[in-house]
């Protein structure tokens, strides 16, 4: 289980925008994060949202990497930011690098 918490002001801003942002895709992501943080499980989240287990996480994935913002981003704008926030926290794995003639 993903374990997050949640500011009343992130409560107040979920609860506005699952109804009130224009698309319909970040609607339903704000819905399952607002219930998140009213304490429900997530089978009982992903029942009410009519989503998968899988991408629950992924909406909790995006919301602990980035709070409601990161939310709003759809599409390839959500895999691109994903990809940049792993390329920012990736370290090689050793700094000497063998180059073949």
């Amino acid at each position: 289980m993903i374990a997050l918490e949640f500011t009343p002001e992130e409560i107040d801003a979920l609860e506005y925008e699952r109804y009130h942002y224009p698309d319909p895709k970040v609607q339903k992501k704000m819905e399952a994060l607002y219930l998140k943080s009213r304490g429900l499980e997530h089978q009982e989240i992903c029942r009410l949202v009519r989503i998968s287990k899988p991408t629950l996480v992924a909406y909790l994935k995006q919301y602990q990497e980035g709070g409601i913002e990161q939310l709003k981003k759809t599409g390839i704008q959500a895999h691109l930011a994903h990809w940049m926030s792993m390329l920012q926290r990736w370290k090689p794995i050793s700094r000497n690098i063998h180059r073949v003639p």
